[in-house]
Parts: C-alpha cells; structure tokens; sequence
C-alpha cells in the first residue's frame, strides 16, 4: 500500500485542489491520499471561510481519502512552523510515504537547492541577510535578496528561472520550507511538487473559463461580495447565489457540501479582538513582538475592525498578514510559553481525524498499525490517549474552533460541538 500526503488549507476548496489531488496520485502511483487541512483558522490569521466540517465534505466528497486537522496553534503560525508541524504529522504516522506540495516553479531541485541553502546558511548568505535587515527590508524580502546573492555559480535553474522569483512566490515559499522541514527533521518522506497553473494566487476575479483554476482569495471576495455587500437577499437566496457564481470552480461532487453553509470572515472578530485589548495584551501571546504589542496599546481605544486595526498597524518592518496572525493570537490567546512546549513535544503529539471514505478503511488500518502518535477519531475520549502537552494542544484547539462556530452561529449558522460532533464518512 502506498500513502500520499497533502498539507492544505482548502480555504475554500476548488477546482485547482481537485487537480492536486488526481496529479498527486497520478505522480506517485499512490493508492490513497491523506490530506491534512487547518481547522477553523487559517495561515493568512484569518478564519477559514467555511468551517471545517463543511471543508473536509468537499475535500472527501472529490477524492481525498481522509482528511486530519491542523490545529489552530499551527494552522496560523508562519510557514516555517507550519510545514514543520505537518511534516512532523505525516513522517510520525510511518505508513505515509510521500508528501506532494504545490509550488509555482514545479522545479524541484531549484526548491531543494534553496531549503539547502537556507538550512545550512552559509556565510555569505548569513552576511547579506544581516545587512538586508539593517538596511530596513522586511525579514522575507531580505532572506531573498541574501539567497540570490548567495549563489555564485549556475545552479540547477532553467530559462528565466532565477531563485530570486522562487523565493518571492507563495507556495514556492511553502514548499521550501516543507523541504527544510524534511532535511530538520530527518523525516523518511519522499517529497514531489505538482506546477500550480490556472490564476495567480492573489488574482481578485475569478476567471470566466471554467478550465482555468481560479484563485481561492477570488472566491472568497466572492464569497464575501454575496454574503456581506449584497442587501436585501434571504439566507436561501444568498446560498443559490453562492452555487450560480462560484459553480464553475467548484469540483460538481463538492456542490452538496456547501448546502446551507454559513461563510465566517475575519472582521466578524473585530469586537471580540476589541474586547480583548481593552483586557489588556500579554506580554508572551504567539508572534506578538513587544513593538508591535507597545503599537497595539497606542490603538486601545480606537473602534476599529480586525483588518482595520491590521491595515492601521502595517509598517515597512511587519507584513499585513504577521500582524493579522498575532491579533488572531492575541483573540485564541495563543501563548508563546504554550507553543514552545508543543514544539519540544514534537510539533504533531497526536493526530485528529476529521473525515474518511468507506472505502478507505484499510488505510486506517495501515495508519493505525504504524504510527507513533495517537491517532484521535473521538474527542471525548482522547484525554485517555494524549499526553499533558497533546491534551493541552487539543484542548487550545476546541477552544479555538467554539469561538469559531460562536461566530458561525451569528450569521445564521448552527453550532457544532468539538466533543459531540461525529466523523465525517463519505
């Protein structure tokens, strides 16, 4: 039997992830496809815009086998931690062989060059990063200045193709850093990168071709043109409207999942965020420096939305999205002290299943049979399983996700029990 990984966010899943999963098949000759999806919040320290049962229906629905959860102490953390978390998960599991990635390059060696380069830090790599900071570029623009400079020889580039580009693409950047994860963490896993096409991974419109994979920040500004900005529609209308814009990039078995779905979006938190500011900001909360937390207080009594207050906070030294992830942070009070012990536990202490397909069951089996790590089906049951750390990650999780559905909940949706609600079998 032979087990391929994906590490996603599905956020929300289209087309494009269809492909993913034939072509990670088709590459690897793999029999089954376990994917491991963030939860209830995503890297960008957003809320996903569908919760994570309806995510894990549309993923099952159109080919994944089973599907695990990220928790949201990982799920929005910075790459590097992310992929360290979903590459501890897959090598920890044993049965699964091999993790296939999305990049824009599809240039392998070019990405294995660069996690070399990046994890061994030579010299003059090390040099040129340190000026780059100094001279006031952010921390990702200066590491790829400091990797292009870095490489004084021609390398396994083609084209036009420079590690420069590499550096600056989104998934390129993911993948990258699943590779420095795999070299890190000495994990037995085969690593393949399927070439993302379709639209570019910040395009705002979705594309008229059906053919041609639309990015999933365009279908959630769809997603949020419906929901919020269109007036005078009922709940049933706006969902007709959700299926008539976004069906053409949507995988056709997917189509039920998103019946009666209710989309969260991340100024829904702006009081809550609000709230806890004026509770005052703790000096250890995950990726909050104490300039930025010092930036925070200045703002207390500012009434502003979540990304409102993140537009407001930007500088030419923090990104938009690190400071959306520490706001996120600072609301599932995610503590720095909490996820440093999770990481010395090992990054993934246990596994939490989410969704399988019947047909899969010998998968389970096989996971079951190989794995070093708990694997969860049921949460009431897994304080029995899980260490102090594992049990504390979990529960951090289950908060996490009950703010979430408490959101959900106010826009109509219905609320889902961490401890109650059952696996999703396809």
């Amino acid at each position: 039997m032979k087990i391929t990984g994906l590490i996603t966010e599905y956020n929300p899943f289209h087309s494009g992830h269809l492909y993913h999963i034939k072509k990670a098949k088709e590459i690897t000759g793999a029999d089954y496809c376990a994917v491991l999806m963030s939860g209830s919040f995503v890297q960008r320290g957003e809320p996903a815009v569908f919760d994570k049962y309806t995510r894990t229906r549309m993923a099952l629905l159109s080919g994944a086998d089973l599907v695990f959860e990220m928790p949201a102490a990982f799920s929005t953390a910075s790459a590097m931690e992310f992929a360290a978390f979903g590459i501890s998960l897959f090598s920890a599991l044993g049965a699964v062989d091999c993790l296939v990635f999305g990049s824009e390059s599809g240039n392998l060696e070019a990405l294995k060059t660069a996690a070399r380069l990046l994890t061994e830090e030579p010299p003059e790599f090390k040099n040129n990063l340190r000026l780059g900071l100094r001279s006031g570029l952010t921390y990702p623009l200066a590491r790829e200045k400091a990797l292009a400079a870095a490489l004084s020889r021609p390398s396994v580039l083609s084209g036009k193709e420079n590690l420069s580009d590499i550096l600056s693409a989104p998934n390129n950047i993911l993948g990258i850093e699943y590779l420095r994860a795999g070299l890190a963490q000495k994990s037995h896993l085969k690593f393949y990168t399927v070439r993302r096409s379709g639209s570019d991974y910040h395009e705002g419109s979705l594309p008229a071709d059906r053919a041609v994979y639309p990015s999933a920040s365009a279908l959630r500004r769809e997603i949020y043109r419906i929901f919020c900005l269109e007036t005078g529609l009922s709940p049933e209308e706006k969902q007709n409207l959700l299926i008539e814009r976004c069906h053409k990039h949507i995988p056709k078995d997917a189509l039920p999942a998103l019946i009666r779905a209710v989309p969260v979006f991340a100024d829904d938190f702006s009081e809550l965020l609000s709230y806890r500011i004026l509770c005052g900001v703790p000096d250890d909360i995950a990726e909050l420096s104490p300039e930025l937390a010092a930036r925070i207080k200045k703002s207390v009594f500012s009434p502003l939305s979540l990304s409102g207050r993140a537009a407001a906070l930007k500088t030419k030294d923090i990104t938009y999205t690190r400071i959306s992830r520490a706001l996120l942070h600072l609301i599932l009070n995610i503590r720095s002290s909490d996820t440093a012990a999770w990481k010395a536990a090992g990054y993934a202490p246990y596994a939490r299943i989410l969704g399988f397909r019947r047909e899969s069951r010998p998968l389970l089996t096989q996971l079951a049979a190989e794995t070093s790590i708990p694997i969860i089906t049921k949460t009431a049951d897994a304080a029995k399983k899980l260490s102090e750390p594992a049990l504390s990650m979990l529960e951090q999780e289950i908060f996490a996700s009950h703010l979430y559905q408490t959101m959900k909940c106010r826009r109509g949706g219905s609320f889902q029990n961490e401890y109650t609600e059952g696996l999703i079998i396809i």
